[in-house]
């Protein structure tokens, strides 16, 4: 085989093979497009009770500069808590007598699952809202309210969060805490978000 003939076939080899890869590029591509999409999640992702589209879940990086800017009723929870799905229901019930249009909702398993560094900003935000739960750090836990101004945070709500493991969230709410904990948030919302 002469040397023309021979480099002939080594390019139609290279243009096969780079057509090749340009089909397998295409095909992977639209394969996977729909991975780089953000997902774009409601709050029924979370909790299938919730209807109330009120409720805007947030990740972390959002949580962040909306903490930073403006007037915000946050509830940080956690889908796979019983504690969280007892709270928000309540919740839920008051921002719906309140006629409140927006909740933000942030899961604090999404972060803290992927260690990535927003939920350590998201607690360092929140430090002085925090419970203390041993001797050196104050941890960001679920469930708990918040009233945020403009990085300030006026007001918030961790009752719940200290009873875990003393006692089973549908023996604590009773009908005289509902009233407690409606006539509470009710209060803090009409003070520090809706200024009434």
């Amino acid at each position: 085989m002469n040397v023309k003939v021979k480099n002939i076939l080594i390019k139609v080899i290279y243009a096969i093979l780079f057509l090749i890869m340009l089909v397998c590029f295409v095909y992977l591509s639209e394969k996977y497009a729909d991975n780089s999409k953000d997902e774009v999640y409601t709050i029924r992702d979370y909790y299938s009770t919730i209807t109330n589209d009120s409720f805007v879940p947030v990740n972390g990086t959002r949580f962040i500069h909306l903490f930073k800017n403006g007037k915000h009723l946050i509830f940080v929870g956690s889908k796979t808590s019983k504690w969280s799905s007892n709270y928000i229901t309540e919740l839920d019930k008051i921002v719906q007598s309140l006629g409140v249009d927006e909740v933000l909702y942030y899961d604090v398993n999404n972060d803290k699952a992927q260690k990535n560094s927003n939920y350590y900003k998201v607690r360092d935000l929140l430090k002085n809202a925090l419970i203390t739960t041993d001797e050196t750090n104050n941890n960001l836990l679920a469930p708990s309210f918040y009233i945020i101004d403009n990085g300030v945070v006026k007001y918030y709500n961790i009752d719940t969060v200290a009873m875990k493991n003393t006692i089973e969230p549908e023996t604590y709410w009773t009908s005289e805490k509902e009233s407690e904990f409606a006539l509470e948030i009710t209060e803090a919302i009409y003070q520090y978000y809706l200024n009434k």
